[in-house]
C-alpha cells in the first residue's frame, strides 16, 4: 500500500468517482490510497476505521470458514464502497478484501467525521444501498436451485448490470463453479438461444 501524496491526484480521483456526490455533509477531507495486486486491504483481525472508495480497479470480498475454504461474498469493481457493513458495527469485519488488480481507494476518517456522517442523510441512504445490493447477491447465491444453469439464469437476470456477463472470473467466483463448468453453461444457454455472446468473457441475456 502506497499513500498518495500529490493533492491533485486526490482530487482527480474524487471527481472521477462523483464521491461529494454521495455526502450532503461539505468540506471533507479525504485521504488516497494505492494498492498491488494481491494486497489486503481489510482483515478479519483489524477494525475499519475508515470508509473507503475504491475508484480504480477490482477487488474481492470473501470469508474463510472452518474448514479452511472460502466463502465467497462478491468480485467488485469501481467504483463502489468498503465499509458499508463495518460502519454501524464500530469498523468490526468478518471478511477479507484483496485487490485482484492495481486499485485506488478514498478514504474518510470515521473518527473524525462520526458525528456528521450519523446525520448525513444522503451518506446513509447510499450505505443503504450498498448494503441492500450485498445482500441481494447472498440471496442469490444462497438460493437452492437445480442446475448451475438456473444459476446462470438467476445470476444474469438479478445481479449483472444490463443483464450481462463481462468476465468470466468474477462470474466463477460469484456462481461458485469451476471455469470448464461455466463455459459449458454458457454454451448450452447460448445454443439454446436463452443468451447471446457479445464478445470475448461477455454474455448478454435474451430478454
Amino acid at each position: 500500500m502506497e499513500k498518495i501524496q500529490d493533492i491533485n491526484e486526490i482530487e482527480y480521483w474524487l471527481d472521477k468517482g462523483n464521491i461529494q456526490n454521495y455526502f450532503d455533509t461539505p468540506n471533507l477531507v479525504f485521504h488516497g490510497y494505492r494498492y498491488e495486486k494481491g494486497e489486503y486491504i481489510t482483515v478479519p483481525d483489524k477494525k475499519m476505521d475508515k470508509i473507503l472508495f475504491l475508484v480504480e480497479g477490482t477487488v474481492q470480498i470473501y470469508g474463510i470458514r472452518e474448514d479452511g475454504s472460502l466463502s465467497p461474498v462478491n468480485q467488485i469493481v469501481s467504483p463502489t464502497i468498503l465499509g458499508d457493513l463495518e460502519f454501524p458495527n464500530e469498523g468490526v469485519t468478518p471478511f477479507f478484501t484483496e485487490t485482484k488488480t492495481q486499485a485506488v481507494c478514498l478514504s474518510l476518517s470515521i473518527k473524525k467525521y462520526r458525528n456528521q456522517l450519523d446525520c448525513d442523510t444522503r451518506f446513509l441512504h447510499t450505505l443503504l444501498q450498498s448494503y441492500a445490493d450485498k445482500l441481494k447477491f447472498f440471496s442469490l447465491a444462497d438460493t437452492v436451485t437445480t442446475t448451475l444453469e438456473e444459476r446462470v439464469l438467476l445470476y444474469m437476470e438479478n445481479i449483472c448490470p444490463m443483464h450481462e456477463i463481462n468476465g468470466i472470473e468474477t462470474a466463477i467466483f460469484q456462481l461458485r463453479c469451476s471455469r470448464r463448468q461455466l463455459q459449458r453453461v454458457l454454451k448450452q444457454l447460448c445454443d439454446n438461444e436463452k443468451i447471446t455472446k457479445v464478445g470475448k468473457g461477455r454474455y448478454k441475456l435474451i430478454t
